[in-house]
């Protein structure tokens, strides 16, 4: 039973509210201690100080570097309390610009499909009070490294490198589709038109893996997909639309948001062509908690409140239209 009442105004915590900005103070503080450490030495080695001065400094520094090693224990301890009835504070990270999923509406508020997903894991885990931040999704991935956090949500995909360093809950809780930008006139209406055709790709994206592993499962039918980097959405679309490359693999919100910034009218959107599985995102230290959030997802799928929540926010029940999609994902 859940022992609090808690109005959302009232449990989301913006970044610049808090004490979070003590936290990012302490780690440039313990940066800065550590440079000027190598900076004596380095100068040292020149000779440019007398041994005497060298000890001074250096254990003025040595004792900065211990405060500010308290203080960044203080702010982990903060992101994980227990009450005396034992329900534990638990920190949440989530953005403040990316609409639908977690973005601020005109007071201020946090709104979206993941905060949403956030208060009905709160309402279902009584053993947990969830306290949300908002915050740039740079400082997100500081604050989880730090600890400052104890877990996020930010549509984020189960790459290789974050799988190596993070916890991942087996439940997805949002798909995301994706469909093919293409000239009007090419006749391409699905990935199998696009066998031997060529498209555009980051190595280090994710999608990069997402079509390697769809070559994978369709052997003879693989599309050529060329490595590039540092090109914009704009730029893929253009090249598209030129005719250098046969598609571009997108989200029908980017595609409608940019072509008509481009003032090029022959494009168009295939229908979805493949769907990103996005997890919410654990410190290896939470293990536990990962797992209770993975039940309590299971059962959201189970008895459709994801796809009520899908719907509020996208207008349509992507669990019911593309999960099918998910076993062409990068696993």
């Amino acid at each position: 039973m859940k022992l609090y009442n808690k109005p959302q105004q009232n449990k989301v915590q913006h970044i610049n509210e808090g004490v979070y900005p003590k936290r990012i103070s302490a780690f440039f503080m313990f940066t800065v201690c550590f440079a000027g450490v190598k900076e004596i030495f380095i100068r040292e080695k020149g000779g440019l100080c007398m041994r005497k001065n060298i000890l001074k400094r250096v254990g003025c520094i040595a004792l900065a570097a211990i405060c500010v090693m308290g203080m960044t224990a203080c702010s982990k301890k903060d992101a994980s309390q227990a009450s005396a009835d034992g329900v534990r504070h638990i920190v949440v990270g989530t953005g403040n610009g990316a609409a639908p999923f977690c973005y601020l509406d005109e007071n201020g508020n946090s709104v979206g499909y993941d905060i949403d997903v956030l208060n009905e894991l709160d309402a279902r885990l009584p053993q947990y009070e969830f306290e949300i931040q908002a915050m740039d999704f740079s400082t997100l991935i500081v604050s989880i490294d730090s600890g400052s956090i104890n877990f996020l949500s930010h549509q984020l995909v189960q790459s290789d490198a974050r799988k190596e360093k993070y916890l991942f809950p087996s439940q997805y809780y949002c798909l995301s589709p994706m469909s093919l930008a293409v000239r009007s006139d090419s006749g391409i209406t699905s990935m199998a038109d696009m066998a031997g055709k060529t498209m555009e790709q980051n190595p280090s994206a994710y999608e990069y893996q997402m079509l390697m592993a769809y070559n994978d499962a369709h052997p003879g039918q693989e599309l050529d997909v060329i490595a590039v980097s540092d090109q914009s959405t704009a730029d893929g679309f253009l090249k598209v639309s030129n005719g250098q490359v046969d598609a571009s693999l997108t989200y029908k919100a980017t595609f409608d948001s940019v072509i008509p910034e481009l003032g090029i009218d022959n494009l168009m959107l295939t229908d979805v062509v493949m769907c990103e599985d996005t997890y919410l995102m654990f410190p290896k230290t939470e293990q536990q908690l990962c797992d209770d959030i993975d039940a309590v997802l299971k059962e959201m799928v189970a008895d459709g409140t994801l796809s009520k929540i899908s719907e509020k926010w996208y207008g349509e029940d992507v669990f019911g239209l593309y999960a099918d999609m998910v076993s062409i994902t990068a696993k």
